[in-house]
């Protein structure tokens, strides 16, 4: 998102990121040379598909506190298409971010009936939610949740990267990720691609899909690789505990370069063929811990996460630019960490989890 005209120009969705949104099988490719087509039938299901942006440069967006232009899509995700805009009025650029997937409310009440929630929020690190918006879409209405825009570079542009800029990054992401649970919320859907590496450090950005921590019953669309065993149907859903599995998941996908969406969607490189991982048994311990299939082998929070976080990145040495990646450096300490306590609601629900941020910057 740098550069002197931000989301001017939005890419096609690429071939390999297109996807069906009703059975999620391989949609829009090419043949025999031939480019694949951006709207269709789904071969496997039957469903139409179009990965085209539903709303058109200069579309007008009107919001609760006033009113927005479109400029361009910005990147294509579970939920849709956002987009760059400006606010009318004092021409500031702003980022919506559709709250709605293609079957009805992604996020489940929070997004669609009480986004004050969101509105509220005033978090450093935390991208900021400034209204909820609505345009007419080309397959219908759209609802829309107008973010700031920020400037600087999605850590999945960078990856893989050092073990001290990855931990820096991760530990950056804590402080926001723990402001959001104390307000009783989960942001649901941390990967690389919506941390972002800016001036001011780390800034959690995507609030599309942040529910609140009791909510059994809402549709789940997160990123592939970065999704908790328990999400899935059948499971208790979304927890800390998940949020504490995308952060181990988010660590390890900085760090090396594997198959995280496929084969190992729920699992770690053997670290015999990781030269990093292979190097650092307690960087491997770190992981190992954040990513346990079961929950309550976890740590028991992200500063408890943190904590250990920490003390494996006291091993490295200090890099130039440490506080500017890492944001926040205060140590965090959680003296009721306890792997084997056991917490929230058990009760199972079904959950759909959406693939990919399909076309966004995560390869």
């Amino acid at each position: 998102m740098d550069g002197l005209d931000p989301g001017a120009a939005g890419p096609p969705v690429p071939e390999q990121a297109r996807f069906c949104a009703s059975c999620d099988g391989p949609v829009g490719r090419g043949r025999s040379g031939r480019p694949g087509p951006e709207r269709g039938t789904c071969p496997w299901c039957g469903a139409a598909y179009d990965v085209r942006p539903d709303l058109a440069a200069g579309t007008e967006v009107a919001g609760r506190e006033g009113r927005y232009r479109v400029r361009a899509p910005l990147v294509r995700g579970a939920r849709g298409w956002s987009y760059t805009a400006t606010r009318q009025g004092d021409g500031a650029l702003v980022v919506l971010g559709r709250l709605e997937g293609p079957e009805g409310p992604a996020a489940g009440d929070l997004a669609v009936r009480e986004t004050e929630a969101l509105l509220d929020l005033d978090v450093p690190g935390l991208v900021r939610a400034r209204d909820v918006a609505r345009a007419a879409g080309r397959n219908g209405p759209v609802r829309l949740l107008v973010l700031d825009h920020v400037t600087g570079e999605p850590l999945s542009a960078r990856r893989p990267c050092p073990p001290a800029e990855a931990l820096d990054a991760v530990l950056g992401a804590v402080p926001p990720l723990s402001a959001l649970h104390r307000h009783g919320l989960l942001h649901a859907d941390l990967n690389p691609s919506n941390l972002l590496v800016g001036p001011g450090g780390i800034t959690v950005l995507d609030l599309g899909s942040v529910r609140r921590v009791g909510d059994r019953h809402s549709d789940v669309w997160a990123t592939t690789g970065f999704v908790a065993p328990e999400i899935h149907a059948g499971g208790p859903g979304p927890s800390v505990a998940s949020e504490v599995f995308a952060l181990g998941r988010t660590l390890a996908v900085l760090l090396a370069d594997f198959d995280h969406q496929r084969n190992l969607a729920l699992r770690l490189p053997d670290p015999a063929g990781v030269p990093v991982l292979r190097d650092d048994p307690d960087l491997v311990a770190l992981l190992r811990r954040a990513t346990d299939p079961d929950p309550a082998r976890r740590h028991r929070s992200v500063e408890a996460f943190a904590a250990d976080a920490r003390r494996v990145r006291a091993r490295y040495p200090a890099r130039p630019g440490d506080t500017a990646v890492g944001g926040d450096a205060r140590p965090w300490s959680d003296p009721e960490d306890d792997p084997t306590r056991r917490g929230g609601d058990r009760e199972t629900r079904r959950a759909r989890v959406a693939r990919d941020v399909r076309g966004a910057p995560i390869p």
